[in-house]
């Protein structure tokens, strides 16, 4: 299981594709985000972790984190959006999970105004 319903998480291609090509770069500091505002009816998120990041349980903590993160916060965000969160360097070993979250509610303040 993933940890959020299939109804927030950003799946088709087009809509990724979209997303990378007409949205808004964010860097958030370990985070990296392209938003793009949409029409649905709630907001819908993508993670992705480069391999250079490490290894697959490296990768996948992150993953969980971030998740948490978005599950704790997505109601936050005032406007439907399509969100693609993505890391391409390396972070601090152990990540906490407090850096996440600050990121999050960084990324949720600045889509608010």
């Amino acid at each position: 299981m993933d940890g959020l319903p299939k109804g927030v998480r950003l799946r088709s291609i087009k809509d990724i594709h979209q997303v990378f090509r007409k949205g808004r770069y964010h860097a958030l500091g370990i985070l990296h985000a392209k938003t793009l505002s949409t029409g649905q009816e709630q907001t819908r998120f993508l993670i992705s972790v480069k391999k250079a990041i490490g290894s697959a349980p490296r990768r996948n903590r992150i993953k969980r984190l971030v998740r948490e993160a978005i599950r704790k916060h997505r109601k936050d965000f005032a406007a439907p959006y399509d969100i693609c969160f993505f890391l391409t360097a390396k972070p601090p070993s152990p990540l906490p999970y407090s850096v996440i979250e600050a990121e999050i509610q960084k990324l949720i303040k600045r889509l608010s105004q």
